[in-house]
């Protein structure tokens, strides 16, 4: 039985451009994104979104910037689809370097190239649409970058809780 031995294309990049980060959805929700086009609720891109429920998008960028977008803002695609801008660069040279998939609560760890790591919770990075450029993620010292993002496991989440809560009684 032959198969196909190189995979196939998951989706078409542009001259200049490359994969950098991708993550999977569940099939609750992909269901839910498609009932979304069904009913072609989109969402103008050029406003700012107050209130959404989760999951969203993380995307951060090299310079230390980021944002979470509703994963609502993000049509499917079929294989090999182009795909959708998720953030405009406002600083030269700049590129992406996560995009992670969240809910609410989650912990996230910011590591830079310099080895500084800060951890933080996703809930107070600012809710923006695909359109936004984002806002300042971790002050980076003077030619470092952020280069990469780690989603903490809710264990060691719930284990620190636990930790912290002892302690005070």
């Amino acid at each position: 039985m032959a198969g196909r031995q190189g995979g196939v294309k998951s989706m078409n990049l542009r001259k200049g451009d490359n994969l950098v980060s991708m993550d999977v959805l569940t099939s609750d929700l992909v269901d839910q994104l498609a009932k979304n086009e069904d009913l072609d609720n989109e969402i103008d891109e050029n406003l700012e979104v107050n209130s959404s429920e989760g999951p969203w998008v993380l995307i951060a960028s090299a310079f230390g910037l980021g944002k979470r977008v509703p994963v609502t803002q993000f049509r499917l695609q079929k294989r090999a689809g182009m795909g959708l801008k998720a953030i405009k660069f406002r600083i030269k040279d700049d590129v992406l370097v996560c995009l992670k998939v969240l809910g609410e609560g989650e912990e996230l760890l910011f590591v830079t190239e310099k080895g500084v790591i800060v951890r933080t919770n996703a809930d107070k990075i600012s809710q923006q649409s695909r359109a936004a450029t984002g806002v300042k993620l971790q002050r980076l010292d003077e030619g470092d970058h952020l280069s990469e993002v780690v989603l903490v496991p809710h264990e060691q989440t719930e284990e620190m809780d636990q930790l912290n809560s002892s302690e005070e009684n």
